[in-house]
């Protein structure tokens, strides 16, 4: 069931599915976003329905677009380029301080200016969105921002009010798209229910070695200086866990740089981490936030067929697990229908829950040490995402798979976790992991 509020001067629309609140964003704005999940073939065609139908939108009004994955509404690569752009449509001198004074506006450092937009957090990425939004005022009539709070800390979300706050100042429009239960400035935090059974428990240990993480300077097509990023775990080697874990920080801290750490995705410069668990001291599989993407442009199942077309046998694994996590959410389902349109039918898998389900059970059927899961909530209610993280945590559980969330809303997982590790800057350079 969809449904809309009016709070000082927002529109506020809330929505069972990641789709119905694509659907709703796509009548407001006429942006005809290609579907992900379908293949190519579908992707292509739904590109060129959008350039054909732009124009032929309902609502003339011009505004900006926060789309549920932010950095596609950002065409450039780096954010001095996103808002010198952004600049020029109201003015043909841009003055290169009132570019930093956007950033700092929404507390994005200056250097944060030449790094390429890819390079930053999720959060950092939306925090971008909002000062072009801004730059982009005296050219709009209003913003259309889908879950525009979702990807950030909660010491972040002053940000998007000072936004909102500065287009009702200047009589302009103000509509928000929401998945039901997801955190918003109006929002009452009602506390989850009691899972009837523990999460099974599964201990592991992470060890570090002062690992270090250098970004090489880029002097191509400009410059920008190199970086680095260490970990410690404050004067221990080690911390003995037990899965599920929870790993939070701030926005830009480094948490998704540790996921691609410890799956394998970036080699440390210098020193080491380490994985003691049940099924080995292998790398992790890592599900992004954006998961979507993930399926890199082929349909659910064609996806899954392609990844294991040479082993049948893990392509069968992968079939099972995701019929028991498709099962698990299906029997909540009988209990509450309006999430019904979240999982779609079982013999077209094509919904955004249809494919994490799959890249989950995808990397489950290789029996990693760990599996880490990036703001598993996003593009989902609350209620659906609770359902799922806990059917996904007890079918790795059963492997003896270790589960790591990394999410900034705690209190969407509570209960649902035996171990914290909070992540935060100890003001040398460095990020200190602590058991809390």
């Amino acid at each position: 069931m969809d449904r809309a509020t009016t709070v000082i001067n927002t529109h506020i629309s809330r929505f069972n599915s990641f789709e119905k609140q694509v659907s709703y964003f796509t009548h407001k704005t006429g942006v005809h976003l290609p579907r992900m999940t379908f293949g190519k073939g579908a992707f292509f065609k739904d590109l060129g329905v959008w350039s054909s139908t732009y124009h032929l939108r309902i609502d003339k009004t011009e505004s900006v677009h926060i789309l549920p994955d932010p950095v596609q509404g950002l065409s450039f690569p780096r954010a001095v380029d996103v808002l010198s752009s952004a600049l020029s449509l109201s003015s043909e001198v841009i003055d290169e301080n009132e570019i930093y004074e956007l950033l700092e506006y929404f507390g994005l450092s200056k250097e944060k200016a030449t790094q390429p937009v890819i390079s930053l957090s999720g959060g950092e990425i939306l925090l971008l969105n909002f000062a072009k939004a801004k730059a982009m005022l005296p050219y709009v009539d209003g913003i259309v921002a889908c879950s525009p709070i979702h990807w950030l800390n909660e010491n972040r979300y002053h940000y998007w009010e000072k936004l909102a706050e500065y287009y009702n100042e200047k009589s302009c429009f103000v509509d928000v798209a929401l998945l039901e239960g997801e955190p918003f400035i109006d929002e009452v935090n009602e506390k989850p229910k009691a899972l009837a059974h523990l999460m099974p428990a599964v201990a592991w240990r992470l060890s570090l070695d002062d690992p270090v993480v250098i970004f090489e300077e880029i002097r191509f097509p400009s410059y920008h200086p190199a970086s680095r990023i260490g970990y410690t775990t404050g004067g221990c080697e080690s911390i003995d866990l037990q899965s599920p874990v929870l790993l939070t920080g701030d926005n830009g801290v480094g948490k998704s740089i540790f996921a691609k750490v410890l799956s394998g995705i970036i080699k440390p410069s210098g020193g080491t981490v380490s994985i003691q668990a049940p099924n080995g001291g292998g790398s992790s599989r890592l599900i992004f936030q954006d998961a979507i993407d993930q399926l890199f442009g082929k349909s659910i199942d064609g996806h899954m067929n392609w990844v294991f077309r040479f082993d049948s046998q893990k392509r069968q694994a992968a079939g099972e697990i995701y019929n028991e996590i498709d099962a698990t959410i299906r029997e909540y389902i009988k209990e509450h229908p309006a999430d019904h349109e979240a999982l779609g039918p079982q013999s077209e898998r094509c919904t955004l829950l249809q494919a994490k389900i799959s890249l989950v059970s995808e990397r489950l059927a290789t029996l990693p040490s760990v599996l880490i899961l990036d703001e598993p909530g996003w593009g989902l209610s609350r209620s659906i995402a609770r359902t799922l993280v806990e059917a996904v945590c007890r079918a790795a559980g059963n492997l003896k798979v270790a589960v790591v969330l990394i999410s900034h809303h705690a209190r969407w997982w509570q209960n649902m976790v035996h171990s914290r590790c909070h992540l935060s800057r100890d003001g040398k350079g460095n990020v200190v992991i602590r058991k809390i």
